[in-house]
């Protein structure tokens, strides 16, 4: 996968992590000390965090071998190297920058898109921070007569990038024995932190068309192979919840009665008995995204097809063992009751595909299930009916909803209707071409309003006399 570096698995204390071998068959203690910070982080992603790093620390050793011919590189030559990365991933050997083209050559970056690069970006700006943040530990033990061997620069390369949190005792051993960034940087161990990654790799607009379509995706719920996998659409179209939210939902989180669903940190409940019959390996791969409420609203239809399709489930397939009380179980084989949250993000997602393909409808590359939750944020954004006639739900309260640590996450769900743009230019046309009176913006709106619900009007007709 990698030419200079080799990513390999390991156990910790009894917790699976990685560790990078480098071109001389040395573990490099850099990305041991990046592994060790995110440990806490779901097994999924540790993994995803591994394999980005390790990237862009092969293709920074390759810069050192191609641009470097072989010598140590400058502080100004890895300042370049890091930010011609966006441009190697994104556009490759037809990148104008040289040292993006020219790397591309020698190693292939793949097929990435701008929305692709997010989390490549997020795992190396995390790992350049820690670089930033050990640079300023070093500093400091060289000042205290502790590290009189070592050279720390004393600036570092990008100076808008501050430290973002105390390091642990382990980070400071490890990056201290061996960095990385020494083996091709002159002088020693300078380690930098950087931001921009490339002008090409810059964060994209969002696509709404990555929300699943409001009006089949009881369709899709429908069409999945057995009621819990229904039930589990259902609960993720009602309350625009994660995946693992979903997954690791208990029994005493629903409230069939009140018929409320409730998303509970694993972390504030550490006792509990189900995470008790877990083992040490499999409590690892309970996960929270951070998400900052345990409420959630559901939203019809999808909210009453949740409590059919659970009422199903538990009638038909649900296994009753009290071993757990996880809601979600597998159904089958050895792994018979067993919690679902356990299985394999690629077999789920084959399930939503072939429940895709089966109702035709095609998303977008790499958008899968999690375009439920886009579906949902777009939803009560925009579209929500309010009590006093208005449409759409106030930011806060869905920002609270979906669990988002910041306003501007939900903002991105906001959705300027270019139908009704297209619509108010044509009628002001109109108008200003028969030189009649001006219309206001809000008769202009009234207008395609109107002329929008006509036809809806006639698509429900049209449905209604085909289903006839």
């Amino acid at each position: 996968m990698f030419k200079n570096v080799s990513l390999r698995p390991r156990v910790v204390s009894g917790r699976g992590t990685w560790r990078l071998v480098g071109p001389d068959g040395k573990e490099i203690a850099a990305f041991s000390a990046f592994a060790e910070s995110i440990k806490s982080m779901a097994t999924n992603s540790i993994a995803s965090y591994a394999r980005h790093v390790a990237q862009f620390l092969d293709y920074l050793i390759e810069v050192a071998d191609v641009v470097g011919q072989g010598a140590p590189l400058t502080k100004l030559q890895l300042t370049e190297a890091v930010e011609a990365y966006g441009d190697y991933l994104l556009l490759g050997t037809d990148a104008s920058n040289e040292i993006a083209s020219s790397i591309a050559r020698s190693i292939p970056p793949g097929v990435n898109s701008p929305a692709s690069l997010v989390p490549k970006k997020a795992a190396v700006r995390r790992f350049l921070r820690m670089s930033e943040a050990v640079r300023k530990e070093l500093q400091e033990l060289a000042r205290m007569g502790a590290a009189s061997q070592m050279r720390v620069d004393e600036q570092p390369l990008l100076p808008e990038l501050g430290q973002q949190r105390l390091l642990t005792p382990f980070e400071i051993r490890a990056m201290q024995a061996n960095s990385m960034i020494a083996g091709v940087v002159a002088g020693g161990p300078k380690l930098i932190a950087a931001i921009p990654l490339g002008k090409g790799s810059g964060a994209s607009s969002y696509e709404h068309s990555r929300a699943f379509p409001y009006d089949r995706a009881m369709d899709l719920i429908d069409a999945m192979p057995t009621c819990r996998d229904s039930a589990f659409y259902a609960l993720r179209a009602a309350c625009g919840c994660r995946g693992h939210e979903a997954l690791q939902v208990l029994f005493e989180d629903v409230d069939v009665d009140k018929a409320t669903v409730s998303l509970v940190d694993p972390d504030s409940r550490p006792g509990h008995r189900s995470y008790r019959f877990l083992s040490h390996q499999q409590r690892e791969k309970l996960a929270w995204k951070g998400r900052t409420s345990s409420e959630t609203l559901l939203i019809e239809p999808f909210a009453s097809a949740f409590f059919q399709w659970l009422q199903k489930y538990l009638d038909k397939e649900y296994i009753g063992h009290g071993r757990h009380s996880f809601l979600f179980q597998f159904l089958a084989d050895a792994d018979r009751g067993m919690p679902y949250f356990l299985s394999a993000a690629s077999s789920r997602r084959e399930v939503f595909e072939r429940a895709c393909r089966r109702i035709g409808v095609t998303l977008p590359p790499g958008t899968g299930a999690h375009s439920l939750r886009h579906m949902y944020g777009t939803y009560l954004l925009n579209y929500f009916p309010r009590a006093n006639g208005d449409y759409g739900l106030p930011v806060p309260l869905v920002q609270q909803l979906m669990g988002h640590a910041n306003e501007k996450q939900t903002l991105k769900y906001a959705r300027f209707d270019h139908d009704l743009l297209k619509l108010e230019i044509a009628n002001a046309n109109r108008v200003l071409f028969q030189r009649g009176t001006p219309k206001s913006v809000l008769q202009l709106k009234l207008e395609a309003l109107e002329a929008n619900i006509a036809k809806v009007r006639r698509q429900i007709e049209a449905g209604g006399a085909l289903l006839g």
